[in-house]
């Protein structure tokens, strides 16, 4: 077991160190990644033999869930509802756009059946956020723009997830499939989706404080059971799961709590540890001499699907919307492709798909295609199409929730306090600690020496 756990130790930390030439060289960290993990693997200097679909499939399934949960608790409500229609159409009949159309051109130009044409089309057919705003990095990107590109690409993963399902049970029954049985399915996985993460999006919080959780470190493990609930209800009532905790993460991280901004660091860490695993797991998955293979016919679709269907589909759905020429050519660029396919692949596998290992080397090499061309050339073409603000003073106002995780003490005056009914001026505070802020209901009051404290008054203190 020690062997095990230091090569695990070492591949991480080469992973961390991919970063220092990802930033220099600018190479996008999702190849970086791959890239540590293929030499890990049989045909590298690692010598690490792994080719498990299942547990790919069920540890990458985990991965998504906290990469798509985290995307909702960064994703601002104002936004939504500012970029619902054009985000909202591109990430469900633009993904249905993109499976159809591609799936025209790979069942020309490979062996696949028109079954397996579209299930790959559909597998190949969602964008990653993640890839996307890593490459942008600090640059600031038009707003209306930035929140159409975040917003899809959260939310498009469930639709090709659904799209994948339906496609799959024609694989399980055959031709007798009837197609209205089918798009019940579809819909079926969307409403019920949705309908379970509103309702753990309502409670989450709620839950927490009647269980009267005290510390950050507990607070994200409730987040983290939240996650798991949520997702495996969903599944279990045949809804789309990964539309399920994207829907909580939008309602939670649009609320207010105690330990907010801590709690969703914590689960950004934890998000950033599982794509690096992730990543890593698939290099060790493929087989780069079978990819040489690939290159022609790879080449060929992943222009076909990533650029010419990706603007056609864009421009097409986003011409009612007032977006110029050069923003819906950006917006298309920025449709990367990310370990999302590379993972829904393995489905193929474990389903017991004739065509299984071609369906992911073809994956495999669109993917990296698409964020070798489009990654390391997007911060050039957003410039060249004058599409980055000047950067501008963030006169940004701090909540409360923000300064009580910055302070040293936060301190709910109950009734056995020593400090209600007592001016400020009055207290023998430790030399060197302030109250910064008082909260009473819903209001602050300026802690000045001459306010009487209250009990129910939420207190913060800063030691200097």
């Amino acid at each position: 077991m020690g062997i095990e756990i230091l090569i695990a130790g070492i591949i991480i930390l080469l992973s961390l160190f991919s970063m220092r030439i990802s930033k220099k060289f600018e190479i996008p960290l999702l190849i970086m990644f791959l890239l540590v993990g293929m030499l890990a693997g049989s045909e590298g200097i690692g010598k690490i033999y792994f080719d498990n679909a299942v547990i790919t499939q069920n540890l990458g399934t985990i991965a998504l869930m906290f990469i798509i949960f985290t995307g909702g608790l960064d994703t601002n409500k104002e936004d939504v509802k500012k970029a619902l229609y054009p985000s909202g159409i591109l990430a469900t009949l633009g993904v249905l756009l993109t499976a159809a159309l591609s799936g025209v051109a790979v069942y020309y130009l490979t062996n696949f059946t028109l079954k397996e044409a579209l299930l790959f089309s559909a597998m190949v057919s969602s964008t990653d956020a993640a890839a996307v705003m890593s490459i942008l990095g600090d640059m600031k990107l038009k707003k209306d723009v930035k929140t159409v590109i975040e917003i899809e690409s959260g939310s498009n993963d469930p639709m090709a997830y659904a799209l994948i399902l339906f496609l799959l049970s024609f694989f399980k029954v055959g031709e007798s499939t009837p197609i209205l049985m089918g798009v019940f399915f579809l819909f079926k996985q969307l409403i019920l989706g949705a309908i379970v993460g509103y309702i753990f999006g309502v409670i989450a919080i709620p839950l927490a404080n009647y269980i009267k959780i005290v510390r950050e470190e507990f607070l994200t493990i409730h987040l983290i059971a939240i996650l798991f609930i949520c997702f495996g209800l969903a599944t279990i009532l045949e809804g789309n799961g990964f539309l399920a905790v994207y829907f909580t993460g939008i309602m939670i991280g649009n609320k207010k709590f105690n330990y907010k901004l801590n709690s969703l660091r914590n689960m950004r860490l934890i998000t950033w540890f599982m794509q690096i695993g992730m990543f890593v797991m698939l290099g060790l998955l493929v087989f780069p001499s079978q990819l040489l293979g690939y290159i022609f016919i790879g080449s060929l679709l992943a222009v076909i699907m990533i650029i010419v269907v990706r603007i056609v589909v864009v421009y097409s759905l986003l011409w009612p919307f007032k977006f110029n020429c050069k923003e819906k050519f950006f917006i298309s660029w920025a449709g990367l492709k990310g370990a999302v396919p590379i993972i829904f692949t393995t489905m193929a596998a474990t389903e017991g798909l004739s065509n299984a290992q071609e369906i992911f080397n073809l994956t495999f090499y669109i993917v990296v295609f698409s964020v070798l061309l489009q990654g390391m050339s997007l911060k050039y073409v957003g410039k060249r199409l004058n599409l980055f603000e000047d950067e501008k003073e963030d006169d940004r106002v701090i909540e409360l929730e923000e300064l009580e995780e910055l302070a040293l003490k936060k301190m709910i005056l109950d009734k056995n306090s020593e400090y209600i009914n007592k001016k400020i001026k009055e207290l023998e505070l430790p030399k060197g600690m302030l109250i910064v802020s008082i909260k009473r209901a819903e209001n602050y009051i300026t802690p000045k020496g001459d306010v009487t404290l209250l009990m129910g008054d939420t207190l913060l203190f800063s030691q200097n």
